[in-house]
């Protein structure tokens, strides 16, 4: 538990600020690369990281962490989804310092923090369920604003959108189904 590996709360923030560093980095290097950066579920997502953990640090380091599992959890399901959608997407590769820091590191040191700390234990079945809301309105908002950031989610294409959606659904899901059943695993143990 990173609670246990962490026990100084000065530790606690410690990591949790490096989390949060880890998804700023790789929003501020992709904007340096990209003109419209923030229409990207990867860069959207590694901001949202950033802003909670910076928060979390700031709950640490007040001696007010609740412990509380929906939104770190919700957070690690969507950085499997960033992690694990981006690579079979064209062009995905891990060239770069933003991409490897986007789509590999913030998404391990989430996972990490998730299964690993004391959150994890007060996770509910259905809320993986309830981690879909942010991607369904990052996908609202992608298919109103006709965004075409991704070519395999053209919905110019509405049957292969459709199963993109799907799969990519059943990952984000499955993905947190997996991260309950670890935390549950871990705590039972």
């Amino acid at each position: 538990m990173i609670h246990r590996v962490l026990p100084s709360p000065l530790l606690l923030v410690a990591w949790r600020l490096t989390v949060a560093a880890s998804g700023l980095l790789g929003v501020v290097l992709a904007a340096q690369v990209y003109d419209v950066w923030w229409t990207a579920l990867s860069q959207l997502a590694n901001l949202a990281v950033a802003g909670t953990y910076a928060a979390l640090a700031v709950l640490a380091a007040a001696g007010r962490d609740t412990g509380r599992s929906w939104l770190p959890g919700a957070l690690a399901a969507t950085m499997c989804l960033v992690a694990l959608a981006y690579l079979p997407q064209q062009n995905g590769n891990l060239l770069t310092a933003w991409s490897l820091l986007e789509h590999v590191v913030t998404p391990v040191l989430v996972v990490l923090d998730y299964v690993l700390g004391r959150r994890r234990a007060a996770a509910r079945w259905w809320h993986p369920l309830t981690w879909t809301i942010a991607p369904l309105a990052y996908l609202a908002w992608y298919v109103s604003a006709d965004l075409a950031v991704y070519d395999a989610l053209d919905p110019g294409r509405p049957l292969v959108m459709t199963g993109q959606v799907v799969v990519l659904g059943a990952v984000l899901v499955g993905c947190g189904y997996a991260l309950v059943a670890t935390g549950r695993r871990t705590v039972v143990a």
